[in-house]
């Protein structure tokens, strides 16, 4: 006869992983998690309170998606990148601030750069097909 109780641990042990299992790194990301706990706590609020308890909790749980809302809101409207701005982006826009990547040249910056000739060029492939073996044979 199969574990009666079996199922709860089941599904505690799956929502645990679904919380942990995935670094939240924009704000956006954050607001998506939160609402999947905002709906797991109001779910499991309705289902174990009594039933004149119940609509005092939905009322609670519409209330917390509202002020969620509200707070995307004003992220969105000051600045959208606010909601998608991460560590990686972060990083992207001030590399050439702190000196830790190179400048790249666009298309009209090398056109109008001066021209010099490589003073240890590599070797063409003539001189390559001519060049003596190593190891040679005998």
């Amino acid at each position: 006869m199969p574990d009666a109780g079996g199922w709860v641990e089941n599904w505690t042990q799956r929502l645990l992983t679904w919380f942990s299992q995935r670094e939240v790194k924009t704000p956006l990301a954050f607001y998506f998690r939160l609402v999947g706990a905002i709906v797991v706590l109001v779910l499991a609020g309705l289902y174990f309170s009594p039933p004149e308890k119940r609509f005092q909790i939905f009322t609670i749980g519409m209330w917390s998606f509202a002020g969620l809302a509200l707070i995307v809101a004003l992220f969105a409207a000051f600045n959208v990148k606010n909601l998608v701005y991460g560590e990686s982006g972060h990083r992207a826009e001030t590399k050439f601030k702190y000196g830790t990547d190179k400048k790249e040249f666009g298309p009209t910056e090398m056109a109008t750069m001066q021209q010099t000739e490589n003073p240890l060029p590599l070797p063409g492939k003539e001189e390559v097909a001519t060049a003596p073996s190593q190891g040679g044979s005998q």
